[in-house]
């Protein structure tokens, strides 16, 4: 089903609301140095968000935010007053794009800022329009308790400490545009820290985005709100992500309950000042999120600020009609063979564990990530994806509610899908693992698509979803736990029918047989199916098979055989594997098939 004819279904019964949320980033990327954003920023500043807006591209196929920011310090640039950020992703009005990775600010945060001009193609461009150098990487937001700067892959470790370090590589002192001291901020923030004020939290295990709330207990809150911040699981808890005010739900001196936001992860809760720059109380113990779902914002004011911003969860539905999504490939990735297998394998690893309804449909012309009802697979064209980014997902997504229900009561949909990865990154296809100096394909893979099933990310290595990737990290498994919260949203995606839109169902994975050719696959006899002791492989096409592997449906190598040459009939010895459902995938010089095996 087509977003269109989607649009024009809701209109009947509802008002429609195509909704973009604001971006999420921090994960898929390598790290820049701070001597090259230096060196390529042509704007350096210390500052804070203090109002936010969205805006279409002049083309409408991608929705841009501008972050204005209060201008405290200059670094590098023109001695400007304010400026405004450009960050992908946001909301306009009823559409919207959650982006991933993408620098997302929020309303209060501060710190510094290591800037380009901007390029999007964005109306009204200005001389102080900016778009963040390397993406996330280039806020360092501070962290006034710790007196840190902290981006996705440093923590600068004393805040004046690293303004000495910008001014050694750009070779000058700072301007001064506003009074601002930071080390008063950081010692009211150690003073007036309180860890014996928040007693008790409950639950103490929890998982974010999903509307859970929490409990926080203690003495001493005030009768007035001010923000609950969370180990903010985008840099790895170095600073605080704070709850929105609509998802404050109660507040007295002794008793608090929120609910806990999208990009919460595993450390201490903390009540923050109502200006966002000191801590007040902070427990003592860590709350533990196993996992997190991406939420869609929305201001049904329209105001800018965060104090009408409501989250939402969200749900796939039956878009294509089948049952679930249409991907296409981009004519250059299908052609490249190796990365058209690693993406396969960690396709089959999300819907063949948790059901998702995914599909690829016949390769596409389309080179762009735009809204135009296409789920795209491709590769970047030159600089496009900013620097030291491996790869980004689009979630574009549609929201409605009847008249007569609260704006609380609103519902998200997945309307389009697109993937992106960098083309000049030095990529391991696999199956064999990456080393240090390369960066694993199907592990990038396997995290952007869990954020196509709409999953946030957490703070822990051994799960697909940690903010992080280094060289050498081969993460290709599902852990319990990124099972257990795409499970929910695919268990809401087959029941619930948000803005009636039909449900999807649940992938069949008893039916892969996936062939990169199909007279191969037809020429190529793989028998007996079910098999139980030993397999036998018989090759009546064009090409000589050199190779077997066999992947369990999770995506992890099980079995890697050399096939023998001296036999037109070749025999595998799968008396090691238990019952269940594999993949196997014959390759030869030339090309490769994968069959679905069922072992009894």
């Amino acid at each position: 089903m087509k977003k269109t004819t989607l649009k024009t279904t809701l209109l009947t019964s509802m008002f429609c609301l195509i909704m973009a949320t604001t971006s999420f980033a921090q994960e898929m990327m390598y790290e820049v140095p701070l001597s090259d954003q230096v060196q390529f920023s042509t704007q350096i500043i210390e500052g804070k968000v203090i109002s936010k807006k969205s805006f279409w591209d002049v083309n409408r196929q991608n929705i841009y935010t501008t972050n204005t920011i209060e201008v405290y310090k200059v670094f590098k640039g023109s001695p400007l007053s304010t400026i405004e950020i450009v960050t992908r992703g946001g909301t306009v009005g009823l559409e919207a794009e959650i982006v991933t990775p993408s620098l997302q600010l929020d309303i209060n945060d501060f710190g510094i800022f290591t800037l380009e001009n901007n390029n999007y193609n964005l109306y009204d461009n200005s001389s102080i329009r900016f778009k963040p150098y390397s993406e996330a990487q280039g806020f360092y937001k501070y962290n006034t308790y710790t007196n840190a700067a902290v981006n996705p892959f440093k923590v600068k470790r004393g805040i004046t400490a690293f303004y000495d370090e910008i001014e050694a590589l750009t070779n000058k002192n700072y301007t001064n545009i506003s009074d601002f001291d930071v080390e008063q901020l950081v010692t009211a923030s150690n003073a007036n820290r309180n860890v014996n004020a928040i007693t008790n939290f409950s639950p103490t295990t929890a998982t974010a985005g999903t509307e859970t709330v929490l409990t926080i207990n203690g003495s001493g809150f005030g009768a007035t709100k001010q923000n609950i911040g969370f180990a903010d699981a985008n840099d790895g808890g170095g600073t605080f992500v704070f709850a929105l005010a609509s998802q404050i739900l109660s507040w007295n001196d002794s008793q608090i309950t929120v609910l806990i936001p999208t990009r919460a992860g595993t450390g201490p809760i903390a009540i923050i000042n109502s200006a966002g720059t000191a801590i007040i109380f902070q427990s003592s113990s860590n709350l533990n999120i196993t996992y997190s779902q991406l939420n869609a914002n929305f201001d049904p004011d329209d105001t800018g600020t965060t104090y009408g911003t409501h989250a939402y969860i969200t749900q796939h539905y039956n878009q294509n009609t089948t049952g679930g999504y249409t991907w296409q490939m981009h004519t250059d990735f299908d052609a490249n063979t190796a990365a058209n297998a690693s993406f396969m394998r960690a396709f089959d690893t999300w819907r063949c564990e948790t059901g998702v309804n995914w599909t690829i449909g016949a390769v596409s012309a389309i080179d762009v990530a735009a809204d135009d009802d296409v789920n795209i697979i491709r590769f970047d064209n030159g600089a496009e994806l900013g620097v030291g980014t491996l790869g980004v997902c689009t979630s574009r997504l549609g929201g409605c509610y009847t008249a007569a229900q609260p704006t609380n009561q609103m519902q998200w949909l997945i309307t389009e899908l697109d993937i992106v990865f960098n083309d000049s990154t030095n990529w391991q296809f696999g199956p064999a693992n990456a080393n240090g100096a390369q960066i694993d394909f199907e592990t990038v893979a396997v995290h952007e698509l869990g954020h196509g099933h709409q999953l946030g990310h957490v703070i822990d290595t051994n799960k697909i979803m940690h903010y992080a990737i280094g060289g050498g990290t081969n993460n290709r498994t599902l852990s319990a736990s990124d099972i257990a919260g795409a499970n929910d949203v695919q268990s809401r995606s087959t029941t619930l029918m948000p803005c009636n839109a039909p449900v999807m169902t649940n992938f069949d994975c008893a039916t892969l047989s996936v062939g990169d050719d199909f007279a191969l696959d037809e020429s190529i006899m793989m028998y007996p199916n079910p098999a139980k002791n030993s397999l036998s492989i018989k090759n009546d096409s064009y090409v000589t098979l050199n190779t077997a592997q066999i992947y369990d449906v999770r995506g992890r190598l099980i079995t890697n055989v050399d096939l023998d040459q001296s036999r037109s009939t070749k025999v595998i010895d799968i008396s090691h594997l238990t019952s269940g459902i594999y993949l196997v995938t014959l390759s030869s010089n030339e090309a490769s098939i994968t069959k679905k095996l069922i072992v009894e």
